[in-house]
């Protein structure tokens, strides 16, 4: 977990460097594809910047060695975490690919 943590990290850094320097990219589909999409990425922005914080709170009871807390939280951590990994792809591949 702590490896899937650091991986993640890396990927948030290099995310948010790249489109810091990079420039606006618009979706360019039209018709159904429009309201998907923009369904997808409105849910994947917000759970994205819910799970950080969750993230942290799971790590810190893990390493804390607090694992009722661990538990509670990771059960909400890592369906959440899972969901924003797998739309970042389906946003990626819309938006780029499609």
């Amino acid at each position: 977990m702590l490896a899937a943590a650091a991986v993640s990290t890396l990927f948030l850094a290099s995310y948010l460097t790249y489109h810091h320097h990079s420039g606006l990219v618009r979706f360019q589909g039209r018709g159904l594809v429009r309201p998907v999409y923009f369904s997808i990425l409105i849910t994947h922005t917000i759970l994205a910047a819910t799970v950080l914080p969750l993230v942290v709170t799971t790590l810190v009871f893990a390493l804390r060695e607090k694992f009722d807390g661990h538990r509670r939280i990771a059960r909400w951590t890592f369906p959440i975490w899972l969901y924003v990994s797998l739309t970042g792809v389906v946003v990626y591949v819309m938006l780029y690919r499609v």
